[in-house]
Formats: C-alpha cells, structure tokens, sequence
C-alpha cells in the first residue's frame, strides 16, 4: 500500500518533459525570434541609410539652387528697373531702357527680358522648390512613422526575448526540483522496496514457527516421517480450544 502511494505521488512529476526537450523548444524559439529581429534590424537600416543619402542629395540640391539663385545678377535688374521708374521723360527713360537691354545682351547673355520677367521665373522657380521639398518632406514623414512602427516592433521583440528568457530560467529551476524530487521518491521506493521484503521475510519466518509449534503440540505421537500440512493461525486457535 505504501509503495501505490508512493507511486502516485511520483507520478505527476515523472510524466513531466525532461529538461533537455524544454531547453531545445525554447532555443529554437528564441533563434526564430532573434532571426525576425535581425531581418528587422536590417531593413531598418537600410531605411535609415536610404533616407540619409536623400537627405543629403536634396540638402545639396537646395544648395546649388540657393548658390544659382544668389550669383545671378541681380544688380543689373534692380538698377535698370530704377533707370525706368526714376528718368525724368519717356523717351530718355525708353532709350536708356533700350541701350541697357541691348548693353546686357552683348555682356555675355545675362539678361532674361524684363525685370517683372526675370522676377517671375524666380517665383516660379522657388515655387517648385517649394512643392518639391514638400513633397519630400511628405515622403520622410511616412517612412519616420514607418521607422517608428519597425522600432516598436523591435521593442516587443525584445521584451518578448527577455520574457522567455525569464521563462527558461524558472523552467530549467523546476527541472532541478523535479529531479529533487524524482531522487528523493526514488530512494522512498526502494527503502519501501526492502522494508517489503523484510516484512514478507518476518511472515515466512513467522509461519514456519507457528509450523514447528504446532507440530510440537498435536504432532508428538505422529510419525516423523508423516508430511507436515500447513495449518492457518485459525485452524490452530480451533485445536486449541
């Protein structure tokens, strides 16, 4: 009875897994997670690196345009445009405008028609700058909030390693108290294995004494060589009465 017991004491813990099928799943759950977690890192790397190199090719475009726009001659337009506000009669004021203009066109082709023109082309001109960078920007902030989503990712990935981490550490302390326990149950077992054995021992013992005594009693005038028949504790208590 003791050793039943015993036995279905032992019997949640040994139908446990063992600790090396625990270890492998959890290590081959911890390589897919640090495998997404790479791939992540990687794109968003490449992200990173990808808008940088758009950063700086558009910071030096605005570069060329703001130096294209600072080196045109600007003092020519603002000077013939006062020549032709500011001349005291009409024809003076169209024959300067004339010989400026023409002045201009042989100095090397600088010249682009009329000041209201020329101002006209540079509105237009920083128009499309303006759309472009806004385009641009536009284009950044999606992939910043793209960035930011790949990071909280990342975040989860990572507290996700950390928990499994803890797990495996509580798992790897239940093994060993498992194993604790499977010893000790083990050596209950066995020392209920042989306290069985000594028990049966002491019976057999014990029943071939109550043999020989009742031998001795009710066998004194039987021949020896008559086979001794067992007799149950019951039987004797009937003589003896």
């Amino acid at each position: 009875m003791r050793s039943a017991a015993l036995l279905s004491r032992a019997s949640p813990f040994l139908q446990c897994p063992p600790a090396g099928v625990l270890q492998a799943s959890w290590e081959q759950e911890k390589a897919a997670l640090t495998h997404s977690f790479q791939e992540a890192k990687a794109a968003l790397q490449d992200t990173v690196a990808e808008l940088s190199a758009q950063l700086e090719a558009f910071q030096a475009k605005m570069k060329r345009v703001e130096e294209s726009i600072l080196t045109r001659d600007y003092k020519k337009h603002i000077q013939a445009d006062l020549t032709l506000t500011f001349r005291g009669n009409c024809s003076t004021r169209a024959h300067i405008s004339l010989r400026g203009q023409e002045g201009l066109g042989q100095a090397g082709g600088m010249d682009h028609g009329s000041p209201s023109q020329f101002w006209e082309q540079e509105l237009e001109s920083l128009h499309f700058v303006i759309e472009m960078k806004s385009e641009r920007i536009h284009e950044l902030d999606k992939r910043l909030i793209l960035m930011e989503t790949v990071k909280e990712k990342n975040l989860m990935l990572e507290e996700k390693i950390t928990t499994l981490q803890q797990d495996n550490e509580d798992l790897v302390v239940q093994a060993r108290n498992q194993a604790v326990v499977s010893r000790q149950l083990s050596e209950d077992l066995l020392l209920a294995h042989k306290a069985l054995e000594k028990e049966s021992y002491a019976r057999q013992q014990l029943q071939q004494e109550k043999e020989e005594l009742l031998y001795r009693v009710l066998g004194a005038d039987v021949p020896s060589t008559f086979p001794l028949v067992s007799v149950t504790p019951t039987e004797v208590s009937f003589l003896a009465t």
